[in-house]
């Protein structure tokens, strides 16, 4: 039998809902080494597995991208193609953080794929609104 390349429309679906509802461990503010407050030393070429990898052995089985004022969509891409070969599911997202008040704003916004299909990045469009003014 001739080898396939590999392509994620070939990959097993994993449907955690299939008998109906599930408890799943999340976590909605998850940041990445594309935010300049998170902390990674090892190589760079070693981190999507290695993030991937401390979410599975977490037990987290749906997580949020929410960097700081900041979206990475090639790095979110990776990232998630990597979490689903081990049927843990990524959202993007961002941490908005205004500078008003004694500390601050944070607000997490998660956003649906619509704003990254066909190679859009709408996450940064809306971000960069108003920063040009």
């Amino acid at each position: 039998m001739e080898q396939q390349p590999y392509s994620e429309s070939r990959m097993p679906k994993i449907n955690p809902f299939e008998y109906g509802s599930v408890w799943m461990r999340s976590d909605f503010h998850l940041h990445t080494k594309a935010d300049k407050e998170f902390r990674y030393e090892d190589d760079d070429n070693a981190f999507v597995g290695a993030f991937v990898e401390k979410l599975e052995s977490a037990g987290v089985g749906l997580g949020v991208i929410t960097n700081h004022n900041k979206f990475d969509v090639g790095e979110f891409k990776a990232m998630r193609k990597a979490a689903r070969k081990r049927g843990i599911g990524l959202l993007p997202g961002v941490e908005l953080s205004v500078n008003d008040g004694a500390n601050g704003v944070h607000t997490l916004i998660v956003f649906s794929d619509d704003w990254i299909k066909g190679g859009n990045d709408y996450i940064n469009q809306f971000l960069n609104v108003g920063r040009s003014q």
